[in-house]
C-alpha cells in the first residue's frame, strides 16, 4: 500500500530494550508541492546514520505521493525533542507548514523490532487503531 524506504541510525552499542517511535502523516493539499515536501523527507533519511539517538526510519508514500509519511524510531522521547528543536527540522517545519495537514502519532514499542514497528505503524495509518484518526 505504501512505498517505503528504511534506514537505520546511530545504534552503537545495541539498544535493548523499549523504543520511542514517532509517525508524522502529511497529507499534501497539491501536486506541485510533493517534489519538495519528498526531496525534504528524504534529505533527513539521508543524515539518519549521523543523527542523535535515533535508532532507524522509514520514509513512505502512497502511490502519486500526495501522502507522505515518515515513522522514525528513538532510543527515547528526549532524543526525538532534540532532533525536532535543530535549525534543519525547523526550516523544513517552516517551509511546508502550509502545503498540507499534518497528523502525528506518537508511541512506546517494546523493542527495536522493524517488523512489529511497520505492522504497528500501518494499523495506524489504516485507522485500525481505537483514538487514532482515520486518514
Amino acid at each position: 500500500m505504501f512505498i517505503r524506504f528504511w534506514r537505520a541510525g546511530t545504534d552503537e552499542p545495541p539498544h535493548a530494550g523499549p523504543v520511542h517511535v514517532s509517525m508524522n502523516d502529511y497529507l499534501i493539499h497539491r501536486f506541485r508541492d510533493v517534489p519538495g515536501v519528498a526531496r525534504a523527507g528524504i534529505g533527513f533519511w539521508r543524515a539518519w546514520p549521523r543523527t542523535e539517538g535515533a535508532l532507524g526510519l522509514w520514509v513512505a508514500s502512497s502511490p502519486g505521493g500526495l501522502r507522505q509519511i515518515s515513522v522514525s524510531v528513538w532510543r527515547d522521547r528526549d532524543s526525538l525533542w532534540d532532533f525536532v528543536k535543530t535549525p534543519a527540522h525547523r526550516r523544513v517545519m517552516r517551509d511546508f507548514r502550509d502545503a498540507g495537514v499534518l497528523h502525528t502519532n506518537p508511541w512506546t514499542a517494546e523493542r527495536l523490532d522493524r517488523a512489529l514497528i511497520w505492522r504497528q505503524a500501518e494499523e495506524r495509518l489504516l485507522g485500525h487503531v481505537a483514538g487514532v484518526p482515520h486518514n
